[in-house]
């Protein structure tokens, strides 16, 4: 069962957002062939902007924060942005200095568990997987299925791979064999509002 999906990308999108052109949210269709609506208080970098802007992620620019993201992490980001692989959501408004809170979109092919078993095989082994790719001891607060739009999906939510931040995300299955995963990541603070915001894009996806 080839699971576990790509949940790390978040080093360096603060540097990003300042060097991309990015368009303002609302109803969106993504690059990756679905509908989603985005708060206002949000912008939007498409594939395209994203994949301009790949060399971002192996630059610390002298950050400490960024230097807390091992370097082998951040090639697998560095990798699958070069590719167009992504799309980032970033919020404007009400944010820490030090990090933007931000949804990013990606596509892997992969299966979700098939029954509880598998399930509980996977919420054993992700702390492990997490804790090992971030280089510290990751927590994981929820693992469990969910139906987004009709279909199955994974819901986790986990400690962030920088310190002072936590992760959301959704892993949700389409009828060709790959998986929609959406990542949301917010300093510890801004955890509640997030919360609520990512649950409202979620609940809006329009999946073909």
């Amino acid at each position: 069962m080839r699971m576990v999906a790509k949940y790390a990308v978040v080093a360096g999108l603060a540097v990003l957002v300042t060097a991309a052109s990015p368009a303002r949210a609302g109803d969106y269709l993504s690059g990756f062939g679905f509908g989603i609506s985005v708060p206002d208080e949000y912008l939007v970098l498409t594939q395209d902007e994203v994949q301009k802007n790949a060399g971002v992620f192996l630059e610390d620019d002298g950050d400490d924060r960024m230097r807390e993201v091992s370097s082998t992490m951040r090639r697998g980001v560095y990798d699958r942005v070069e590719a167009g692989q992504l799309e980032i959501f970033y919020r404007t408004e009400g944010g820490d200095i030090a990090f933007v809170d931000n949804v990013n979109v990606m596509m892997q092919k992969a299966q979700l568990p098939a029954n509880a078993r598998q399930l509980q095989e996977v919420c054993q082994i992700l702390p492990e997987e997490f804790s090992r790719l971030f280089g510290r001891p990751i927590g994981m607060e929820n693992c469990e299925m969910r139906a987004i739009a009709g279909r199955s999906a994974l819901y986790l939510a986990f400690d962030g791979a920088l310190l002072g931040t936590k992760t959301l995300q959704y892993q949700i299955q389409r009828s060709d064999g790959m998986m929609l995963i959406l990542t949301a990541t917010s300093t510890e603070n801004n955890i509640p509002r997030m919360l609520g915001e990512f649950e409202v894009m979620v609940s809006s996806i329009r999946v073909r």
